[in-house]
């Protein structure tokens, strides 16, 4: 049975300070919105480290808040996402807690694991789908609730729709340039390519969401799910961090970096297949993480 942690109490200028988010404007506004955002996934890691040595995450906002801000880590697509919502209540946003369903191969929607994203109604009235938690892979800019508009960001083009009754998320597919300038038909690299990198035509479905509103605690299941039954994570350790100008990533034991260009272009400017004393390293350097266990990779790419 797993023990469940004390609850501390959960301060919004220490979180704040983690983030760097300091001199934020305390209003509910769309500048607010989009800058807490990018000072989330730019400063705390997406991470599934825990899952590959580590301990079994509780799924409270406490845990979460002292996981993230008190030991300096990351979490996943659920714990960023869970946080992200508690803070935009104290500044004063309108959120509600939507479900989410990955889309394989551009076409089916996963109904065995949930996602969490958010509903965000800024001061004047608008409504956007605002979600951090797609490991770098999805939009970091909120988007605006409009169907069929395309939508540009640093880091790609999106477009809502609508596929059933669920609202859609789609991606414009990239071109990727090399270091030597080689360009690459679409944003992959083969055995280290992260779900979702792969375009389906000129746009690729990334993910689909109800409109019905969950409480934090419907989540129970899909952050236990994302732990224990989801293949991908189960088997890929993933750890991202992200900026307006790029973002750098472990898929496994392959450490890469890109640069954004434009939104349709991505540039490789490194990538490299580390030991597991090189990955101590980076993941001290380049994302500020320290470990007090010892990492044991399921997929070690030699």
């Amino acid at each position: 049975m797993r023990q469940r942690l004390v609850p501390i109490d959960m301060n919004l200028n220490d979180l704040l300070r983690r983030v760097k988010a300091e001199d934020v404007q305390r209003r509910a506004s769309l500048e607010t919105l989009n800058r807490l955002c990018m000072c989330f996934v730019s400063n705390i890691p997406f991470e599934t480290t825990d899952m590959f040595g580590g301990r079994t995450k509780i799924w409270d906002l406490a845990s979460i808040y002292r996981i993230i801000v008190e030991e300096n880590r990351g979490g996943f697509c659920l714990d960023v996402n869970g946080l992200l919502q508690w803070v935009l209540k104290q500044f004063g946003f309108k959120v509600e807690l939507l479900k989410g369903y990955y889309c394989e191969n551009g076409k089916t929607f996963c109904d065995k694991s949930g996602h969490m994203t958010l509903m965000v109604t800024i001061e004047n009235g608008d409504k956007y789908v605002t979600d951090i938690g797609w490991s770098g892979r999805c939009f970091t800019f909120p988007l605006e609730m409009k169907m069929e508009v395309p939508q540009s960001q640093p880091n790609g083009v999106y477009r809502l729709g609508m596929k059933g009754e669920l609202v859609t998320v789609a991606k414009r597919k990239q071109t990727l340039i090399e270091e030597d300038s080689k360009q690459v038909e679409s944003e992959s690299e083969s055995s280290v390519a992260l779900r979702n990198d792969t375009g389906h035509g000129e746009w690729s479905v990334v993910f689909g969401f109800t409109e019905t509103c969950y409480q934090l605690a419907d989540f129970q299941k899909c952050h236990d799910y994302a732990q224990f039954g989801d293949d991908f994570l189960v088997n890929n350790l993933i750890v991202v961090l992200e900026n307006e100008r790029g973002r750098k990533y472990f898929f496994n034991n392959v450490f890469s970096e890109k640069e954004y260009i434009d939104p349709n272009t991505v540039k490789l400017k490194r990538i490299k297949k580390c030991s597991l004393d090189e990955m101590y390293k980076i993941l001290n350097e380049e994302f500020k993480l320290k470990f007090n266990f010892q990492l044991k990779l399921k997929k070690f790419v030699r």
